[in-house]
């Protein structure tokens, strides 16, 4: 058990006192676990970083929404909340995406919106992402193997859990 636990173990867990215990491992779960896992995305080699980041935007998003594109402006969005870069930037980025050699997105005009842009993997772009998924999953699957089958299930339920409720806040 890892030393931060145990400086809780005589502190009673409850509505007060949970919000501290779980920043303690806000560092550990955020930036290195996070990192490792993003690292992970990245190991299939082809996409700098923020390309990687749109990438599983594109991916997350389209999954959560049942949507089958995103616009340029909530892509733009994600990655100045996520990191300090310009929307030129993102721009650049989503051409290189969209151009040989990757041709992994595809750039359409918003039929709502003339200066709007929609974004759609495309089945290369489809491909790289079970590519970036399957890399991800040899880093989890090294941090969580000594995992009970219950440990396992409790984690996937809280990252649920805390997703649903800070969806709550974001929408």
């Amino acid at each position: 058990m890892s030393n931060n636990w145990k400086k809780h173990d005589d502190v009673p867990v409850n509505a007060e006192t949970a919000p501290n215990m779980f920043l303690d491992y806000f560092y550990p779960i955020h930036f290195s676990i996070g990192m490792k896992i993003e690292a992970g995305l990245m190991e299939c080699g082809r996409l700098d970083r923020h390309q990687t980041v749109i990438m599983w935007i594109l991916r997350s998003e389209t999954q959560r929404s049942g949507e089958s594109a995103i616009s340029r402006k909530d892509v733009v969005r994600l990655m100045t909340n996520w990191y300090d870069i310009t929307s030129s930037s993102v721009s650049k980025a989503l051409r290189a995406l969209a151009k040989s050699p990757l041709n992994y997105i595809e750039l359409e005009e918003d039929p709502n919106s003339g200066r709007e842009k929609l974004i759609t993997l495309t089945p290369a772009g489809e491909q790289h992402c079970k590519e970036m998924i399957a890399s991800a999953c040899n880093v989890i699957k090294r941090i969580t193997e000594n995992f009970s089958e219950d440990e396992n299930k409790m984690g996937i339920y809280m990252f649920m859990r805390m997703d649903d409720e800070f969806s709550k806040i974001r929408g």
